[in-house]
């Protein structure tokens, strides 16, 4: 999966550059598409009869690959050439895996054939994802580590990569305390995943895409399966051709890139660093960051932070479409539509822009507890629509947007929190894929035994006691704030 291209200097592309309105939107886009499958994939199993341990059981096993990110990106790292072809193939992988999933629906073996082609289409659109960052979309980085990476292609002892390594924490930890402007606004642009290809590129721009995707797939789509199963009377049909409608996306969007995506020679985006994804590094990186205790702090804070939402992340869909005499509300495809892929959606980006420069404003310090005081807002919405089963459409989804932008302006401080732990570091690329991947795992594991849980207690339960958990994300801010009262000294 090489193409086999020397490592060369950094060279603005030009038609890139004049053209970046035809591919870069349609780059974000497909990279909000994962999600949407995901949540379609777990409405479709249960109206295909599938019961809610299990459903969430699969869906949680899905996101597996979600925690191997590290590993991808040393695979990435390893086929250090590539540019073009890791979009293009990651893109025609997922298609084909859609489609294959589409064919089985009509077939007695659709669950077979769900969970064997589902995987294919997840670890690709991680490797997507890595490969969008990677190699067209520029982050910060200095001269010092651009001498580093060179020094150790030339075959540096690593003692001596772990004091450039040392050097360079140092020399981070002076920018943090005496940032210049042109620094301030690339930390605010180049935040490690939301980035974009130069400062003035507005900020929305990658914001908006993504949310668009959302939209698309949890709305328009789920609504289309909805209309689709009662015009049809046929479940499997209408499920299926939804999932041709998506494979149908993937595959125009590999076309489209394949025309419009510049690539060649010189890749467009700068070359990222990748000091700890090669053999030797990823030790003395880890070894030094479990060393620090701000790193360790943060890595807590990772891991923490939201665990109330862990309970919620599969259990509220699933409460949602569950019939009323199992304690859920039975709403159909298309409220579902409405009020989780439509209304929850623009309510989260709306908590999560606000959140943005609420930090912008006043800083991270000021907003961390009170965030972590909302967390506690989805869990209690839930819990007031648990109890109240026979809520017209229009209560359930203003609960939902209260609790959804709560959520939004919490993902916000968290996103901070990795632009700090990843900033001005040699070996960001790696912290940020450990932040991504520790952020993701508690949502996993508990994922694993939520429909475990749901044989034991009702929702009314779950949504207790994830409302109750806002202390730990209180606690855990709180411990945060204290060791970072001050800039960590040079060890």
């Amino acid at each position: 999966m090489t193409d086999k291209q020397p490592k060369t200097t950094y060279h603005p592309h030009r038609r890139g550059t004049k053209t970046r309105w035809l591919w870069l939107p349609s780059l974000m886009f497909g990279d909000g598409v994962a999600v949407s499958v995901l949540v379609l994939t777990m409405v479709m199993l249960r109206r295909m009869g599938l019961d809610t341990a299990d459903t969430a059981l699969a869906i949680a096993l899905l996101s597996i690959p979600v925690l191997l990110r590290p590993l991808f990106e040393m695979v990435v790292t390893h086929f250090w050439g590539t540019t073009k072809v890791w979009i293009l193939s990651t893109q025609f992988i997922s298609a084909l895996s859609l489609a294959a999933v589409a064919f089985t629906l009509h077939t007695s073996s659709w669950l077979l054939g769900t969970v064997c082609f589902m995987p294919f289409f997840v670890c690709s659109s991680v490797f997507y994802n890595i490969a969008l960052h990677r190699f067209y979309i520029d982050t910060s980085q200095g001269a010092h580590l651009s001498q580093v990476r060179q020094q150790i292609s030339q075959g540096m002892h690593l003692s001596q990569v772990h004091q450039q390594i040392s050097q360079g924490l140092h020399l981070s930890q002076v920018h943090q305390q005496n940032p210049t402007p042109q620094q301030d606004t690339m930390v605010r642009w180049c935040d490690g995943e939301m980035v974009t290809l130069h400062s003035s590129t507005p900020q929305h721009h990658n914001t908006t895409t993504s949310i668009m995707a959302l939209l698309f797939g949890c709305g328009v789509m789920m609504m289309i399966a909805g209309n689709m199963e009662v015009v049809t009377r046929n479940i499997r049909y209408s499920w299926s051709l939804v999932f041709y409608v998506m494979a149908g996306v993937e595959l125009f969007l590999w076309l489209w890139h394949t025309i419009f995506l510049p690539g060649g020679t010189h890749g467009y985006a700068k070359p990222k660093p990748t000091m700890g994804l090669h053999r030797g590094e990823f030790r003395i990186s880890l070894r030094r960051m479990l060393k620090r205790k701000d790193d360790i702090t943060a890595l807590t804070f990772f891991i923490l932070f939201l665990l109330p939402e862990t309970l919620l992340a599969l259990t509220a869909p699933l409460f949602l479409i569950a019939k009323p005499h199992n304690g859920g509300l039975g709403l159909s495809p298309q409220e579902f539509a409405f009020t989780q892929g439509t209304i929850a959606v623009i309510a989260i980006a709306l908590g999560y822009t606000l959140g943005g420069k609420a930090i912008k404003k006043h800083g991270l310090r000021r907003w961390l507890l009170p965030s972590a005081l909302l967390l506690a807002v989805p869990g209690a919405t839930l819990l007031f629509l648990s109890y109240n089963t026979a809520a017209p459409l229009s209560i359930v989804a203003a609960s939902l947007a209260a609790g959804h932008a709560a959520l939004g302006f919490a993902l916000s401080m968290v996103k901070q929190v990795v632009v700090r732990f990843t900033r001005n570091m040699p070996d960001n690329t790696l912290r940020h894929a450990i932040a991504r991947t520790l952020i993701a795992t508690p949502f996993v594991l508990v994922g694993m035994f939520a429909g475990a849980m749901l044989t034991l207690i009702d929702y009314q339960h779950i949504f207790l006691l994830a409302t109750e958990l806002s202390i730990a994300s209180l606690t855990v801010a709180a411990f945060y704030l204290y060791r970072t009262r001050r800039q960590p000294q040079a060890e």
